[in-house]
């Protein structure tokens, strides 16, 4: 068997490894891959977002099967392509990535099978947020682009002054270019956070063990996100009775969602989770 791995990541180099302790598969190919990863699986220098020539690459090297792990390539529809030539996957099609590349989408989803998350309101023009915000007056409140930014595009408000900054940022800077066309300004909570990664083939939905990893930068988590720097596991705050109300509120619900949305999921699905007051809240899906 020749697997194709797409990315160039410490992620994609762990996964290679991995996969280099099955027998059956022969050859490993990674796009583009990177210096490291070039002592485990042969490199070929196309980018994880070039969808043609990426599917050119598995037709011509005749891939059997393809690991796809990188957000952009998955929400822009690399899965759906290389299925449409014939080659299985992991990972999932874009009707399924959406749940990571639109906050608005994911915040929507929960809403709808009453998965418990942080009270919100979608905005897509500027000033109509501004007075959403004069007019709550609550702070700190969390301000979230719609769409991929790597991990770096929540901000955090503590005054109004700050609050007005960040949608100016957002939405009228674009700092984030189009993930801030729409914005999800967003109840901000506290408490510790619990990140939990689950296997699913939309039907079926297997979570992996607990972990905790540390989003903001600076001494006492004054700085902005990061995308997650050091993780330690089990998490300890993540116990028997918050892993059942996990299970029973918001794994089963968002399964529920995935099959009756018509989601084409074949990956790893990443619940973000804050435990507060003793009960457990999503405050966002990534997906890989």
């Amino acid at each position: 068997m020749k697997v194709l791995v797409i990315g160039s990541g410490g992620r994609e180099h762990a996964i290679i490894r991995k996969l280099k302790e099955n027998p059956t598969i022969e050859e490993i190919i990674c796009a583009p891959g990177n210096g490291g990863i070039a002592a485990d699986a042969k490199c070929v220098n196309v980018s994880a977002i070039d969808l043609v020539n990426m599917v050119d690459l598995a037709k011509n090297e005749k891939v059997d099967f393809c690991v796809v792990t990188p957000d952009d390539p998955l929400a822009m529809g690399m899965v759906d392509i290389l299925e449409m030539e014939g080659i299985p996957c992991f990972g999932p099609n874009a009707n399924a990535a959406i749940i990571e590349s639109s906050k608005v989408f994911a915040k929507n989803l929960m809403q709808k099978y009453q998965i418990p998350t942080a009270a919100y309101a979608v905005f897509s023009d500027a000033q109509e947020a501004i007075h959403y915000i004069r007019t709550e007056n609550r702070y700190p409140t969390v301000l979230k682009a719609d769409g991929l930014a790597l991990g770096k595009g929540v901000l955090i408000a503590q005054t109004e002054e700050e609050a007005v900054q960040a949608v100016n940022e957002l939405m009228v800077d674009q700092a984030f270019g189009q993930a801030g066309k729409q914005i999800v300004i967003e109840e901000f909570m506290t408490g510790p956070e619990v990140s939990v990664l689950a296997f699913t083939d939309g039907h079926v939905v297997v979570p992996m063990v607990s972990s905790m990893d540390h989003k903001r930068a600076l001494d006492n988590d004054e700085g902005l996100n990061t995308g997650g720097m050091g993780v330690i596991a089990p998490n300890p705050y993540y116990t028997k009775t918050i892993e059942e109300k996990f299970i029973q509120n918001i794994l089963n619900p968002t399964l529920k969602g995935i099959k009756a949305e018509k989601m084409n999921f074949a990956g790893i699905i990443f619940f973000g989770l804050m435990v507060a007051n003793g009960e457990v809240y999503l405050l966002e899906y990534n997906m890989r």
